[in-house]
């Protein structure tokens, strides 16, 4: 049923039922992911009336944040082999924190050969100022994609931080403790083949220091069991209960061509020297592959990449009390434009909610390509920072957007846009 009190709202969730009626979850590199993409190139063509190009590229194949599990299995391998040989737990534990801290925290992608690879692809379309010649460059983007789901967040969002705080924090600690073992076993006649003579001196009661530690260094690693275990359950790969993306982030597809198809059809709102790029990232789930892809196919391109362009990076709108303005993202130590930050915050403000700047925590948004590649850029959503039960989890489907939340996204981006116009009108 129509809801004719939010028109663009109601707009863009047909926007995103289209998608998901047809497709379900779009995991990175999937035929789903594939399908998804014609969907919104015949979206973005038929709302807009541009033709819209599509870019492949190659994505690896659980080389992100879905390798997660993966690492869990592996501290499991390397706890085994702690009780074998000290040594191969120090070398596995310590590849799997390498990893972890290159690919999971910090998008690297320096492993990223030693994965399989999938095809993903990116859809965009430009369309050019009503003058004839731009001024300046507006990119709206938002990733096509959607993730597999978050066991921890789906069961109990509240304790999924703290379960997977302690699988990291137990490989740590395995690693740790097989450089100590190492250390004792090479300075002193301790290993684990001796523990029977250990629990024989305490049989004896003759134990000494010596025995005390032995055990405490052989015994330590099965605490770290309950972590491991976390690690594995972190997602499931099963693509049924995959999310479907409706918030996170059809939303921000739908935004985007619902915000750009008003200004083609009000074209006195704004100056006519703007230049419009709609884009649509693959595989960013992945590891903002499809951004870092667009940017190296077009980062010579002075007529899309050039000092006056600005890239509005749309990621998930569902909560009306949490508009917020993504300054940073915090673990790829990248800060976004100044200018947009402020802009961003006053286009909430005047549009009657309350805007919050903050952080991205963990992880990285696809602003992240655009400031490293020198570009101008904010990304912007109306999500809850907390862990949830709708965010990457099989919830976020249909059912959970809002269209009030929606229509108040479309007022929020076109007023940033004509907040950047009015500086380009002053000149």
């Amino acid at each position: 049923m129509e809801n004719n009190s939010y028109p663009h709202g109601q707009n863009m969730y047909d926007l995103v039922k289209e998608v998901i009626d047809v497709t379900g979850p779009r995991l990175p590199g999937s035929e789903e992911e594939k399908q998804g993409a014609e969907i919104i190139a015949n979206q973005i063509e038929r709302e807009l009336g541009v033709n819209a190009v599509t870019e492949k590229f190659k994505t690896p194949r659980h080389a992100c944040i879905s390798a997660i599990p993966w690492l869990g299995w592996g501290a499991f391998i390397a706890f085994c082999g702690f009780y074998l040989s000290p040594i191969a737990s120090l070398v596995i534990s310590a590849f799997l924190l390498l990893f972890a801290l290159t690919h999971i925290f910090y998008y690297s992608h320096l492993l990223d050969p030693l994965f399989p690879k999938d095809d993903s692809q990116n859809v965009y379309a430009v369309l050019p100022p009503k003058s004839g010649k731009a001024k300046y460059n507006i990119i709206l983007s938002a990733h096509m994609d959607s993730s597999w789901c978050w066991l921890h967040s789906y069961k109990n969002p509240n304790t999924m931080m703290i379960k997977t705080g302690l699988g990291v924090l137990s490989v740590v600690v395995l690693l740790i403790v097989s450089i100590v073992t190492i250390v004792l076993e090479a300075s002193s006649s301790i290993s684990f083949m001796g523990l029977s003579e250990v629990f024989n001196n305490f049989s004896n009661n003759s134990h000494t220091g010596k025995d005390i530690a032995t055990i405490v260094m052989y015994c330590l690693p099965l605490l770290c069991l309950p972590g491991f275990y976390f690690l594995t359950q972190y997602l499931s790969y099963d693509k049924k209960i995959a999310a479907p993306g409706a918030m996170d982030n059809l939303s921000g597809i739908a935004a985007s061509i619902d915000v750009i198809k008003h200004f083609k059809e009000n074209e006195e709102e704004i100056a006519k020297d703007a230049k419009f790029i709609i884009l649509g990232t693959g595989a960013e789930e992945s590891g903002l592959i499809g951004a870092m892809a667009f940017v190296k196919a077009h980062k010579d391109d002075k007529e899309l990449v050039n000092e006056d362009t600005y890239a509005i990076n749309l990621d998930s709108f569902r909560d009306m009390e949490h508009f917020n303005v993504v300054k940073k993202d915090t673990l790829q130590f990248v800060p976004f434009d100044k200018e947009l930050i402020e802009l961003s915050k006053q286009a909430i403000d005047n549009c009657g909610v309350q805007s919050h700047i903050i952080e991205n925590p963990v992880g990285g948004s696809d602003s992240t390509a655009f400031a490293k590649a020198g570009i101008k850029t904010i990304t912007l959503n109306a999500q809850d920072p907390r862990p949830t039960d709708y965010y990457h989890t099989t919830n976020d489907g249909l059912d959970n957007l809002k269209i009030d939340t929606l229509e108040k996204s479309f007022e929020v981006v076109k007023e940033l846009i004509r907040l950047i116009d009015n500086k380009y009108k002053e000149n």
